[in-house]
């Protein structure tokens, strides 16, 4: 087995990933568990590192870096396995009419692959590099905030869909209390 080289990047970027058509798919334990399945993957057998994130009915919001690798290759690969365990998951509950009128949506608003599969997710994410650490605190700050201003809880701990919640998914994974510019 090749070795990978475990060099620390030292920098934070700012990830926003939305679902196509704004399809709010996340809403069903079905898919939201494949996607945190996936970030968790992402963490154990890809390097990467989240600091804050959360998870909206149609989008995905988080500050990560890499151990090792390139950024935009893990999110290539989330984002090829998410799309997948995703579509399948809804292809199974067809029967139901929420899945079938999203299986409608991603088709028609969805990016295609080479062989002509739908993805769940627009073309390209926002990838923003965080170069001080008030650019990420920021950003933390927005993340954690989402959910309040949109009047859906008063607390950004009171969304367990976020990592300001003590009962998030994804809960022993999230990278506590490290400075990365230290």
């Amino acid at each position: 087995m090749r070795r990978r080289s475990r060099n620390r990047t030292k920098e934070l970027y700012f990830i926003e990933m939305k679902v196509a058509g704004d399809i709010p798919v996340f809403l069903r334990k079905s898919t939201l568990s494949k996607v945190t399945d996936g970030l968790k993957w992402c963490c154990e057998k890809r390097g990467l590192r989240i600091y804050d994130y959360t998870i909206l009915p149609d989008r995905l919001m988080f500050v990560a870096e890499t151990a090792w690798g390139s950024l935009q290759d893990v999110i290539d690969s989330f984002r090829g396995f998410s799309s997948k365990a995703i579509l399948k998951v809804l292809q199974s509950e067809r029967h139901s009419k929420q899945a079938d009128w999203m299986l409608k949506l991603i088709d028609r608003f969805g990016d295609k692959d080479q062989a002509g599969n739908s993805n769940i997710w627009e073309l390209s994410p926002v990838i923003e590099k965080l170069i001080k650490q008030e650019q990420h605190d920021k950003h933390a700050e927005m993340i954690s905030n989402r959910m309040v201003q949109y009047g859906w809880v008063h607390k950004p701990e009171h969304y367990n869909l976020c990592s300001s919640s003590p009962r998030h998914p994804l809960n022993g994974w999230i990278v506590e209390g490290i400075d990365p510019w230290s």
